[in-house]
């Protein structure tokens, strides 16, 4: 079974083609790296895979049809992410909110869920910071929350769009190191992107090019 299966992806955004007849297979448990120069859809495509993008065209996630796929099976870290900083949580509540989308708002964080929770942030390294804003944070923790909040969704497959963007070189190595742990740690299967070619993980085995909606490998 294949994680994610594209066929014949278009993306239309203001009336102009960002995506156009893409097909894509990623194996299930693999890491991934899609690479592009800025401007060619990569961030487009995997807002797109998960669920966060019109599209026309097929998508299956795990062999199911997107639109009829379990979000939670489905991990996303954005960029970093400048208006998160201002919102008034903790490091811990900011993480916690991914055990939110596992289990529904209605349902009470229980003494389980705290445990994941503080299990990730040591995990990320980001323990001694929990009860720290996450507006009083650097760029490379952000982004460790990011992850960290992904994790605690325990999803099966997980999409890092551009994450070292705007890191410097010490925070990129951080963040790129923890990254091949928890893949190894939890085994599941992760797709990034990015322009960067030396934001490429050295563990990853599979590097796409998206070039001219195009997808060939390098």
């Amino acid at each position: 079974m294949f994680a994610a299966e594209i066929k014949n992806l278009s993306v239309v955004l203001s009336g102009k083609t960002i995506l156009k007849n893409i097909n894509l297979k990623i194996e299930d448990g693999s890491f991934t790296v899609i690479t592009g120069a800025n401007g060619t859809g990569k961030s487009t495509l995997i807002k797109t895979l998960c669920g966060l993008q019109k599209y026309s065209g097929a998508v299956k996630i795990l062999g199911r049809d997107l639109k009829k796929t379990d979000r939670s099976v489905i991990g996303y870290v954005p960029q970093n992410n400048v208006s998160e900083r201002t919102c008034p949580l903790s490091v811990f509540e900011a993480v916690s909110i991914g055990r939110h989308a596992k289990n529904g708002l209605l349902k009470k964080f229980s003494e389980k869920d705290g445990k994941i929770v503080r299990n990730a942030l040591k995990i990320s390294g980001i323990e001694n910071i929990k009860d720290s804003l996450v507006g009083k944070i650097s760029g490379g923790q952000s982004q460790k929350i990011s992850i960290a909040r992904v994790i605690v969704q325990r999803p099966r497959i997980i999409f890092l769009d551009e994450p070292q963007a705007g890191l410097d070189m010490e925070s990129k190595k951080d963040f790129l190191n923890l990254t091949e742990r928890l893949y190894k740690k939890f085994k599941f299967t992760c797709v990034m992107v990015t322009h960067d070619l030396d934001d490429i993980p050295s563990f990853c085995k599979k590097i796409l090019k998206l070039e001219n909606s195009e997808i060939s490998e390098t």
